[in-house]
């Protein structure tokens, strides 16, 4: 019976990069490639290493050891710390390399260097699976990087066929049948598989060496025998296991477009209009898990032909003044002024995954700068004196006029939600006052819907009242009862005033009116 065709089956493709960190360190100092070489998780002698080359495991030194007991076998050692921003800058790169070849592209978790590719619907566009897979696989080698391209059934057999043999050449495998994948997968060694080097020297004590021995031990017994990596690494090699895809998403750019009206001629002023849309995009990258990688400014001049501006930070960044001083410099270099006013301008921001705690710092830059404000307001006291800074502070009494005061300030403060309830208002309504009581010309104790309190106001639409207060008997009798009128604006609109109703004076006034 004739094999099914390469399209007839579900396809994985594994893009293995042995020892990432590795490599990058070996692109970084070429003198080491005919050396023994590690990569280790610290600068210090009791240091683990977590990669080696070929030439370091025919001296016996694997990773797990610890540096100074590695250099007693290999005095010749070469190790060094790659750093994780440098690791996940990699696995960037190669996500955007490899969604060339495939929409979906997942890296593989905690396994810097694998990355799982889905080939289906390739051959359209490149043949066959073999000119696609040497296709990744050149693609790769032009960035200095030695990968093994396996495309098969199963996760974790095609990721053993990838490690299987020395990274010295590209090597491409494209298997049209489960059986031999399975046949090829048994034969790899463990110490090429990522088990832990106490698991890797307890199976090496039973003669347990390969993938396919490994595979034989009993299921049930693993856990009790070695504990749950030995259990979990088992099911991975089963045949009942499988993970669909879950490709990593594309960080689509970001744009924002602004009107201005009248055009603006004035740089630093052009700067200060694009500085909140700029911000406002930043924290729409921070959202995604992103940093901005590259930003795009379109101008569209009055009378004049347009300009675009392309500038990349040294690193993805999301610190906004950073970027604005990017674009002063590019936009001065344009010469004494902008050639004509800017009626429009549009930002597009390109992002680029980041590591969470710069996200983390971002965000705890949005808070305000209590210091920052403290010395703003020195320099006011300063130039105008210290009553210059003040503050509304609530005092007791009766009369509306007369329950606040204004205090000098002397420290800025977050604001507290627990103080912000007065008489019972959470939120408390915000009231504007004016200095004094403006007199109204309705003279009417009782006012209705429809009629007006002044022939500079609008109709009454609705009143909410009275609530009464009183006070000051003792210098002159105060009676009034508060209103809410609620006044049919220009244009639809209502606005609702805070007026009082003077008993003794039988007068009304506007005292102010709801923010």
């Amino acid at each position: 019976m004739a094999p099914e065709a390469p399209e007839d089956r579900e396809r994985v493709a594994c893009v293995e990069l042995p020892a990432l960190p590795l490599q990058l360190l070996l692109r970084e100092q070429p003198q080491w490639r005919a050396l023994p070489v590690a990569v280790v998780e610290a600068d210090r002698p009791q240091a683990k290493l977590l990669w080696v080359n070929e030439h370091a495991r025919a001296l016996r030194v694997l990773p797990g050891m610890r540096l100074a007991a590695a250099r007693s076998l290999a005095p010749q050692l070469r190790a060094s710390v790659v750093p994780e921003a440098q690791i996940s800058a990699a696995i960037d790169a190669l996500f955007s390399l490899l969604s060339g070849f495939s929409p979906r592209v997942e890296p593989q978790q905690n396994e810097p260097g694998t990355l799982w590719v889905d080939p289906s619907g390739m051959c359209l566009l490149w043949g066959d699976l073999e000119q696609w897979a040497e296709s990744v696989s050149a693609a790769l080698s032009q960035q200095g990087l030695l990968a093994a391209v396996v495309v098969g059934f199963h996760r974790f057999r095609c990721q053993a066929i990838a490690r299987s043999r020395p990274a010295l050449e590209p090597s491409v495998y494209v298997l049209a049948d489960p059986r031999r994948e399975a046949r090829l997968a048994a034969g790899v060694p463990l110490d090429r598989l990522g088990f832990s080097p106490t698991l890797r020297d307890e199976l090496a004590g039973l003669g347990v060496h390969t993938l396919g021995e490994f595979m034989a031990l009993p299921r049930a017994e693993l856990r009790a025998r070695f504990g749950v990596e030995a259990q979990r690494l088992h099911a991975r090699g089963g045949d009942d296991d499988w993970a669909p895809m879950q490709p990593r998403a594309f960080v689509d750019p970001i744009r924002d477009h602004v009107q201005l009206d009248p055009p603006e001629e004035k740089l630093e002023r052009l700067l200060f209009r694009i500085k909140p849309a700029l911000e406002g995009l930043l924290r729409r990258l921070a959202d995604r898990g992103a940093a901005m990688s590259r930003l795009r400014l379109t101008l569209e001049l009055d009378h004049a032909d347009g300009q675009a501006h392309l500038l990349e930070p040294a690193a993805p960044t999301l610190d906004a003044m950073q970027l604005l001083e990017l674009l002063r410099l590019r936009l001065e270099a344009i010469g004494a002024g902008l050639p004509a006013g800017v009626e429009t301008f549009t930002l597009e921001l390109e992002g680029q995954r980041s590591d969470p705690r710069q996200i983390a710092l971002f965000r705890a830059q949005q808070k305000r700068d209590l210091e920052a404000g403290e010395r703003a307001l020195a320099r006011l006291r300063a130039l105008f004196g210290p009553e210059s800074v003040s503050v509304a502070a609530l005092a007791p009494a009766h009369l509306p006029e007369a329950r606040f005061c204004w205090t000098p300030l002397t420290r800025l403060a977050y604001p507290d939600p627990q103080r912000m309830q007065v008489d019972g208002e959470l939120p408390p309504r915000v009231r504007r006052l004016l200095p004094r009581p403006r007199r109204l010309a309705a003279t009417d104790e009782a006012l209705r819907p429809g009629e007006r309190l002044d022939p500079s106001l609008g109709v009454i639409a609705r009143m909410q009242g009275p609530f009464r207060a009183s006070g000051g008997w003792w210098v002159r009798q105060v009676e009034r009862e508060y209103y809410y009128a609620e006044i049919d604006g220009r244009e639809g609109e209502a606005e609702i005033l805070w007026v009082f109703y003077d008993r003794p004076r039988r007068r009304w006034y506007l005292h102010g009116w709801l923010a």
